[in-house]
């Protein structure tokens, strides 16, 4: 399971200066963004989605009270016991 969070890419920085190592998972779609020191997935390029996806447990501060869900993702298969997330429309990509 992942929380992800959208931002414009030019507001951006990351910290240490150390940029994710990019990887190629869906040729001319999509891109994924590692951790260069301990391999960590960090974010997510989608050609269909103009902000950039960062996994929220990367973000050095997570009490922004703008960090609310919206989206759910793949509802229907979902493993039983987690409950959905309230409040949330299920997200156009699955």
């Amino acid at each position: 399971m992942m929380w992800w969070a959208g931002f414009a890419p030019e507001n951006v920085t990351w910290t240490g200066g150390v940029e994710p190592t990019w990887y190629t998972t869906f040729e001319g779609e999509a891109q994924r963004g590692f951790c260069p020191n301990c391999g960590s997935r960090l974010a997510a390029i989608d050609s269909d989605v103009p902000e950039l996806g960062i996994v929220v447990t990367a973000l050095d501060d997570t009490s922004g009270a703008d960090l609310v869900p919206v989206n759910q993702s793949f509802r229907d298969d979902a493993v039983h016991w987690l409950p959905q997330v309230p409040d949330t429309q299920k997200s156009p990509v699955a």
